[in-house]
């Protein structure tokens, strides 16, 4: 049986390639956090879709069972449609999807979106993973300038992923034209940037340590945001002690 939030999402996804207009819906697959690899049910598709590992031409290279793929579905191909169906239905609340639509030919969008996943700080290469769906949104928000946003949002008609509830999201991209993938430059991230990061995923992991009767009556969403904003304080105080920055959080919650 579908979820109410996979119909939902499905249906939002095609009356936005419908207002395009495009038949070619785009999506980035977290392979690393799936049950299995999917890369041999994604080549059994018959006729078959572009796919690409964004590790392709990086030192992750090897690790192709764990990396993130780019799929282009053909939304009016029925049985294309249908494995995007059961997909979405499988990873339902599950943050392992982004989706997006692009008017780039695939091999240009795979080769750029997989340039994006490199990232500098202090002069050290690494990667970023804004292909995560619960970063994603924060990355675009609050953490990258107005110019590092732009190497993100530049291919993309539009992007469009689940929150932590599974309530389908879109934000608008630039849809710029294919030869703007030259403008390409690295995204060089400061150390405030990329410690407003690492709140974020202290908060899912002070999370998940939790008790449930300390996130009652919250939705998963309202939680990651108090958490979220919690460890952003923590830090700014100085406290650095995952027992400090847990108990603020557990505070918050407390008093949301």
């Amino acid at each position: 049986m579908s979820s109410p939030f996979t119909l939902q999402w499905l249906a939002l996804l095609e009356a936005a390639c419908a207002d395009v207009p495009t038949r070619y819906l785009d999506l980035i697959i977290d392979q690393a956090a799936c049950d299995r690899p999917l890369i041999p049910a994604i080549q059994a598709l018959h006729p078959p879709l572009p796919w690409r590992s964004l590790f392709s031409g990086l030192p992750e290279a090897s690790a192709e069972d764990l990396a993130p793929l780019l799929l282009r579905v053909d939304l009016q191909h029925p049985l294309q449609r249908h494995w995007l169906h059961g997909l979405l239905n499988e990873l339902a609340g599950r943050p392992r999807v982004l989706a997006l639509v692009s008017t780039w030919p695939f091999d240009t969008l795979a080769d750029y979106l997989g340039r994006c996943l490199e990232a500098r700080n202090g002069g050290r290469l690494g990667l970023l993973r804004y292909y995560d769906p619960r970063l994603f949104p924060l990355l675009i928000g609050e953490v990258l300038t107005p110019e590092q946003q732009r190497q993100l949002l530049r291919p993309a008609v539009f992007w469009s992923w689940a929150d932590h509830d599974g309530v389908p999201r879109r934000l608008l991209g630039h849809g710029a034209p294919e030869e703007s993938a030259r403008d390409f430059s690295l995204i060089e991230l400061s150390d405030e940037q990329v410690d407003t990061l690492l709140c974020a995923s202290d908060a899912t992991c002070a999370l998940a340590r939790l008790p449930a009767e300390a996130k009652a009556g919250r939705c998963a969403e309202e939680c990651f945001q108090l958490a979220y904003a919690a460890m952003r304080e923590a830090s700014a105080a100085g406290l650095l002690a995952d027992e400090q920055r847990e108990k603020l959080v557990r505070q918050r919650l407390a008093q949301a």
